[in-house]
Formats: structure tokens, C-alpha cells, sequence
């Protein structure tokens, strides 16, 4: 046993490491200076306030496409809040690795599927690229994260 649910690794999970790009030249940063680590804990504070957590905390096992801080700023700035039906629609039944997506049951707990697509040789779940690389020496998006439920 790995003595982790999915839900309690999310709040701690780190994410990919982020550099400034051009934003960083008006503060006096480098392109590539390191900025932070894109985190979960938007989504793992999401997960809690809508009762989905408590799914997570079941047996399982679940296989999360687990949106970073910055994807649910930008929903909740664009779109409106998360509920328990968009974070429904990020957990699949079952354990899913990462190579694969391309041959299985994409269905959410939400009732709809996921649509996975390969292209410019990168593996998506809808539009977001699933295990992206990260600008030089910081850490890139973790997939494939082990729980005791998926």
C-alpha cells in the first residue's frame, strides 16, 4: 500500500515547474528563469468543496486528468466555477496508464466520454496534451501517478 488516496495526493502533488517567458522581462526575470510549480491544490480545494473528494477517497480504481492551478484560473475567469460535474468529467473508472489512452474506455463519471487524439507527436485527452514537457531542467507534468485507488 502506497498509504495515499488520489484525493489526498493532489493537495500535495507538485506540478510542472513554469519559467517566466516573456512576462518575466517586465519584472526583470529572464525568459527562462524559473517562475513556480503549476500545482493541483485549486482542483484538489475544488474536489473537496463539491464532495467529489469523497469518490476519490473510495476503492477506486480511478484514473484523474487532473486540471493545474493555472487551467481552473482560467476556467473560472472565462467560463464560471468548477462544480461536481466538471470534476466528474476529469475521473475515469478503472486504471488507465498513460500509453494506454489510445485503446480504452474513456468514460467519465460525469456519463461522457473524453475524446484522446495523437498529434504532433503528443497524446491529447480533449485539447489538453497529457504528460507535456517542460522548458529545460524543471519538472515536467506528472502522469502515471500511483495511488492506492488508481
Amino acid at each position: 500500500a502506497l498509504d495515499a488516496t488520489i484525493a489526498n495526493t493532489l493537495a500535495t502533488l507538485e506540478g510542472p515547474g513554469q519559467v517566466w517567458g516573456a512576462d518575466g522581462i517586465a519584472v526583470g526575470k529572464e525568459e527562462s528563469d524559473f517562475k513556480g510549480f503549476d500545482n493541483f491544490s485549486l482542483f484538489s480545494q475544488r474536489l473537496q468543496s463539491t464532495g467529489v473528494a469523497n469518490v476519490l477517497n473510495g476503492p477506486g480504481p480511478f484514473t484523474v486528468f487532473a486540471p493545474t492551478d493555472t487551467a481552473i484560473e482560467s476556467y473560472e475567469t472565462t467560463v464560471g466555477p468548477v462544480d461536481a460535474a466538471l470534476c466528474n468529467y476529469c475521473i475515469v473508472n478503472g486504471l488507465i496508464a498513460s500509453s494506454a489512452l489510445s485503446s480504452a474506455n474513456l468514460a467519465t463519471l460525469a456519463g461522457t466520454p473524453v475524446a484522446y487524439k495523437r498529434q504532433f507527436r503528443k497524446d491529447f485527452i480533449n485539447d489538453s496534451i497529457i504528460g507535456e514537457k517542460t522548458f529545460g531542467q524543471f519538472a515536467d507534468f506528472p502522469t502515471d501517478v500511483q495511488c492506492d485507488n488508481g
